[in-house]
């Protein structure tokens, strides 16, 4: 436990932990909520609002087996930062235009979501790589406990904001979580592609 704190790892512990958090807050508080925004807010029809929930899922799966293909050439922090910086521009975007159709939250926030599934669909893979052997399974496992704080917090951030101020402000809130997390990434992280597992984590 102390080690995990100590030395090169404890900023690695506390990077990890913020990128597991700050995606997984998003992510699941985008997919959590969204179908209930298009049957409450866009009155579609419940079975329109589940196949663009559906649409979205897709979207995420397809985004992550472009990373699974292609994260080990360009590079993890090099992916998750550009992946933290590009996945608030559509919500922003939402932000700025007030969602008005429910067409267009489907398509921005359905970008969104894909590009943050890149990155909750590898942490599992970059935080093994930080950590020795003897010290992984308990890195990886505290580190994914942050992913269920985060899941846990994203859905009542909506409800919390949505009751006070609107759905615009949900996404400008979403896309500053994401911005934290890419100054994070970007300050922080390190770079393992190419690297020997006992060269990274002695």
């Amino acid at each position: 436990w102390r080690e995990l704190f100590q030395g090169i790892y404890r900023r690695r512990t506390l990077t990890i932990w913020a990128m597991w958090f700050t995606s997984y807050m998003v992510a699941n508080g985008m997919i959590t909520w969204l179908p209930t925004l298009y049957r409450q807010t866009y009155k579609l029809p419940l079975e329109t609002s589940i196949s663009y929930g559906l649409t979205t899922s897709v979207m995420g799966v397809v985004a992550s087996i472009a990373c699974a293909l292609l994260i080990d050439k360009v590079g993890r922090k090099r992916w998750y930062g550009t992946a933290f910086l590009a996945a608030p521009v559509p919500l922003l975007v939402l932000a700025w235009t007030g969602a008005t159709t429910a067409e267009q939250v489907l398509v921005c926030a359905g970008l969104s979501y894909a590009i943050i599934q890149t990155i909750t669909f590898s942490l599992y893979l970059y935080s093994a790589e930080l950590y020795p052997t003897r010290m992984r399974a308990l890195g990886t496992g505290l580190g994914s406990a942050w992913l269920r704080l985060g899941s846990s917090t994203g859905p009542l951030l909506v409800g919390w904001i949505m009751a006070a101020s609107g759905i615009g402000v949900v996404f400008a809130a979403f896309a500053g979580v994401l911005v934290v997390g890419a100054m994070v990434t970007l300050l922080f992280a390190i770079e393992t592609k190419g690297r020997a597992l006992e060269e990274l984590s002695p």
